[in-house]
């Protein structure tokens, strides 16, 4: 109820009620009126658990931490719980009085008492007593028979709570007209609910829970309903109006579960608002604090790690100092008064930027000035880390290989720990380079070796910040085959070999071999170590083929001397079939 939605079996039960109160139209049967029957139990039960909730929000409310805080949500928690408690015990007397007109023919219900009392069976419906209801005594279970011996009887009810104009219901003590007009005025009571906390604010149940309030409002809904032919009756007149009387008290027993579940709502509301006006945040981060961010081998690293917390629609400021700062700062020791602040972003975060020139360690005090949830500032301070600044090391690594190939790109990365890849200056000596941003392809030129320099520019100088040296080697020869499947030592066909083309692959294995485009030159071609002649591009002429007419099984073919784009490929050689 307090989130504005309903519980499964809440909604089991509405639509069970709302099926069975369609069925009062044809003729009652003894299923349908013990259906009645098991549906009361249902709804008798549902409130008295919503009843117990309600009991412990009273508790937490009424043990509140903060008692000062809580104190006025506490007085109109109990005012208003008294007041719901007091529906209640109306709308329970009034299902005895039902029940006593039903049995008796009595207009105003009365020897109600009889009705309302406590089983010492709960389960089994057993020894009944009769008890007040000051006394915790609620109405008897509709099906004992000996008590309800007639749960079809609808004439008595009808006069007790409608009169005999259906059109006009009756109205006064104990009609149904009189329990509307106290549900609508306890709803408007609940919509209204407002306190004022000890800070001054208020707190408007209408305007805080919207979602809340629709349900109170969808809930205590009085329309006009549409009977069996379509015409709309007054609400009264739809519910009660010769209806059975079994299905009456389902209808009261889910009327007092209403009022409870609201009485719940308002108390969830009433609660959640004690500590509405404290600080709120919107997100949650990982904070991890390194007590050092430069440590020697053989020393510990230390760092901090917990949730910090914070309100990124909160506009957020942050003062900082150039001087060191000591362990434990405090506002005393920080004026920041004339200094421009660092104002938090759209992602609510302040972030602080220095261009820290000199070597060693470094520190530096602040303070951090937000909103509390009344609009005033807070003022926490606080330290940066330390840090410690030392000469740049570079760090370059080739990508896929520890030496250069000579005839393809090789790519490399280059890095310096701590500088912004757009600050550095790559060259490279002995080839050819390409790319930035720290993703480079050196093409090695005709040496043996390539060195790569590299320089950065820190506080507006460059600086150099070292170099390596490569090994340049060629290529690997490439694998030859023939119409780009069939390899060395396999069997081919006569017409393959006449019709076919000769092709070269880089190992994909191979580092840089990937997608590497090799295309062939030439190849010489000879049958059973007769020379055939060469073949530009790796495919045979008309006299070549010519010659291969003769082409028989056993025959031993054999295309050599292959050169390619990245070098040369390997001997290719294959038996006819």
């Amino acid at each position: 109820m307090a989130g504005g939605k309903e519980t499964p079996r809440q909604k089991m039960i509405g639509m069970m009620y709302l099926v069975l109160t369609a069925l009062l139209a044809m003729n009652i049967s003894k299923d349908v009126l013990n259906a009645f029957i098991q549906i009361n139990r249902g709804m008798v039960k549902n409130a008295a658990n919503s009843e117990e909730r309600a009991d412990a929000t009273m508790l937490l409310l009424d043990s509140w931490s903060d008692g000062t805080k809580a104190a006025p949500f506490q007085a109109e928690a109990h005012k208003f719980v008294d007041e719901a408690d007091a529906l209640v015990n109306y709308i329970i007397e009034l299902k005895a009085r039902v029940l006593a007109a039903s049995v008796n023919g009595s207009v105003d219900g009365a020897g109600f008492e009889e009705y309302i009392g406590v089983y010492k069976d709960n389960i089994n419906f057993k020894d009944f007593e009769v008890k007040p209801i000051a006394q915790g005594g609620h109405l008897i279970d509709i099906g004992d028979k000996e008590k309800v011996s007639k749960p079809d009887e609808n004439q008595n009810t009808t006069a007790m709570l409608i009169g005999s104009e259906p059109a006009n219901p009756r109205s006064g003590a104990w009609s149904a007209v009189e329990l509307r007009e106290k549900l609508t005025a306890f709803a408007n009571r609940a919509i209204g609910i407002e306190v004022t906390d000890i800070k001054g604010k208020s707190h408007k149940l209408a305007e805080g829970a919207p979602e809340t309030k629709g349900l109170i409002e969808k809930t205590f809904k009085f329309e006009d309903i549409n009977n069996s032919d379509g015409e709309p009756e007054k609400w009264e007149t739809a519910l009660f109006y010769h209806t059975p009387v079994s299905a009456v008290i389902a209808h009261l027993s889910k009327i007092e579960g209403d009022v409870i579940l609201a009485k719940n709502a308002v108390l969830n509301y009433l609660t959640s608002q004690i500590n509405s006006s404290d600080l709120k945040f919107s997100d949650v981060t990982v904070a991890v604090v390194p007590k050092q961010s430069y440590i020697m081998r053989g020393d510990s690293f230390v760092a901090e790690i917990y949730l910090a917390a914070y309100n990124k629609n909160s506009t957020t400021r942050v003062y900082m100092s150039g001087s060191e700062a000591g362990d434990n700062p405090t506002p005393e020791l920080f004026d920041y008064n004339g200094i421009t602040p660092i104002t938090s972003g759209s992602d609510g975060k302040c972030k602080f930027r220095i261009n820290q020139s000199g070597l060693g360690a470094h520190s530096h005090k602040g303070v951090i000035v937000y909103q509390d949830a009344d609009g005033g500032d807070k003022a926490i301070p606080f330290v940066v880390p330390p840090y410690f600044v030392g000469e740049p090391n570079c760090v370059i690594s080739p990508t896929n290989m520890m030496i250069l190939y000579r005839g393809v790109p090789n790519p490399v990365e280059v890095s310096v720990p701590g500088v912004d890849p757009s600050s550095l200056s790559v060259t490279c000596s002995g080839g050819s380079m390409s790319g930035s941003g720290g993703n480079y392809n050196i093409d090695p030129g005709s040496g043996a070796q390539v060195t790569v320099s590299v320089s950065a520019t820190i506080n507006g100088k460059s600086v150099s910040v070292g170099s390596k040296n490569f090994d340049v080697k060629a290529l690997p020869n490439a694998e030859t085959m023939l119409n780009g499947s069939l390899k060395s030592g396999g069997k081919v066909k006569k017409s393959d070999v006449i019709n076919g083309y000769v092709t070269c692959q880089i190992p994909p294995e191979f580092p840089v071999g990937k997608n590497l485009q090799v295309t062939i030159g030439s190849c010489r071609l000879s049958v059973n170590g007769v020379d055939v002649g060469i073949c530009s591009g790796g495919r045979l002429d008309g006299a070549q083929k010519t010659k291969l007419n003769g082409l028989k099984a056993g025959d031993v073919v054999l295309f050599s001397q292959v050169t390619t784009n990245k070098g040369y490929g390997q001997p290719l050689v294959l038996t006819v079939q």
